[in-house]
């Protein structure tokens, strides 16, 4: 008996890099009702990708937030607000001082001159802000990729296993045919159908239930972009083709272009305009007033004005200065630390992708071509009585284990990959 295994061309690079290169463009899709999309006989990781950036409510709030800080630029850019006041003197007093005859009545306009270019300062605080808010929004979309991957990916498992549990099923089927032609003939033992007939049912329920599975981890994906039911059949994609990947240290360098250490300095230029904003209160604003004040008991009217300071200014903004300049140098810290562990879960996910890929090929190359090859020859054994029921049950189960443990192994590489992916927001090799 021979055992065919299939292979398809890998289609995970070509749909990360054009999902990479195009992310922040598929925020400007509108979302749309995901469960009145059409249904698909088959779907692509790209598709995948594409839905769930589309569609996911996730990234449907960074729009908002780019439109409150509009708002809020808007208002640090006004300048002071004029005052209109009024000020009633000398009435309902006594004697000289009774009625209104001694009133005076003053109007002024006021306003503070801004000074240190505070208002300036405002502004761009808001607008480092606002970048932190895009590269938060890129973070976002790459970690919904991630998900969707590993979710394809899990897609992609559960159909292998779908394939391994049928093929399974038909070398149960299989056996149970050459114990039934041998008890038949007397030259086996009754027991020895019975068992075949539990091993058929035992593959039975094992086809059953990786079925379940893989329409529970197609519910799962289809939920990614909002739906409540898988709109496709069938994950197009294999588990099993691998290219070389570039060195460690190639793949270090690109990791430190990651949105999280961008969003470092990013937030480094926060800080940095914070301290500005905070240095601006050191130059101390001028209030001015003008208007007219009327004299009653006078019968004469007359213009009035003023300026005012506040002292000591510098000295009240230096708390603030000091408090905007640590958490500036807090950030840097924080930074260093996360270079650390990306450093770290980067090197696990190199070293686990090739340790799952030397094992990949040590099953495909030798393990399960000896075991298929086993197989054939234990059951002409088996079929001139050279072997027992239990031997030839022996082999077909080692060879299942062998397929199971290649479909595992394989599936833990792609997810290793996804994983260096996401870290460095990159395809693995730059010509795949």
């Amino acid at each position: 008996m021979k055992i065919h295994f299939d292979r398809t061309t890998n289609v995970r690079a070509p749909a990360i890099r054009a999902l990479l290169c195009s992310m922040l463009v598929a925020f400007s899709v509108s979302p749309v009702i995901a469960d009145n999309i059409q249904q698909t006989k088959t779907l692509s990781l790209n598709e995948a990708m594409q839905q769930t950036l589309a569609q996911h409510p996730a990234l449907q709030v960074f729009p908002i937030r780019q439109q409150q800080l509009e708002a809020q630029k808007k208002t640090a850019n006004l300048k002071p607000a004029y005052v209109v006041g009024a000020e009633i003197e000398n009435f309902a007093g006594t004697r000289e001082l009774s009625g209104i005859k001694s009133l005076e009545t003053t109007v002024t306009l006021s306003s503070v001159v801004e000074l240190g270019d505070k208002r300036l300062s405002r502004v761009e605080l808001v607008e480092q802000q606002s970048d932190v808010v895009r590269v938060d929004r890129k973070i976002k979309a790459l970690d919904l990729l991630g998900q969707v991957t590993r979710q394809f990916i899990k897609v992609l498992n559960s159909q292998e296993r779908v394939k391994l549990a049928e093929t399974g099923l038909e070398l149960a089927q299989t056996t149970l045919t050459e114990v039934n032609k041998r008890v038949g003939a007397a030259v086996a033992a009754e027991a020895d159908l019975g068992r075949a007939e539990a091993s058929v049912n035992q593959a039975e329920l094992i086809l059953a239930a990786e079925k379940r599975q893989l329409e529970a981890n197609k519910v799962v994906l289809a939920n990614l972009w909002g739906s409540y039911q898988p709109n496709f059949e069938t994950a197009t994609g294999s588990l099993f083709a691998f290219s070389e990947a570039m060195s460690f240290e190639a793949l270090f360098n690109q990791a430190q272009q990651n949105p999280q250490l961008e969003r470092f300095a990013a937030e480094t230029r926060v800080r940095d305009a914070q301290v500005r904003l905070a240095r601006t209160q050191q130059v101390a604003d001028l209030t001015w007033s003008v208007g007219i004040r009327r004299d009653e008991g006078l019968n004469d009217s007359a213009l009035v004005a003023g300026v005012s300071m506040p002292l000591f200014s510098r000295q009240r903004a230096q708390a603030d200065i000091e408090s905007a300049l640590a958490a500036r140098n807090e950030v840097s810290y924080r930074r260093q630390d996360m270079l650390l562990q990306l450093h770290a879960q980067l090197y696990r996910a190199y070293s686990g992708r090739e340790q799952a890929i030397a094992s990949i090929s040590k099953l495909q190359q030798q393990i399960i071509p000896k075991l298929t090859k086993s197989l054939e020859q234990t059951q002409t054994g088996y079929q001139r009585g050279l072997y027992s029921y239990l031997e030839f049950l022996t082999v077909r189960q080692d060879l299942l284990g062998a397929r199971r443990s290649v479909i595992e192994a394989a599936t833990a590489a792609l997810l290793y990959q996804t994983e260096i992916e996401q870290l460095t927001a990159e395809p693995l090799t730059a010509a795949e």
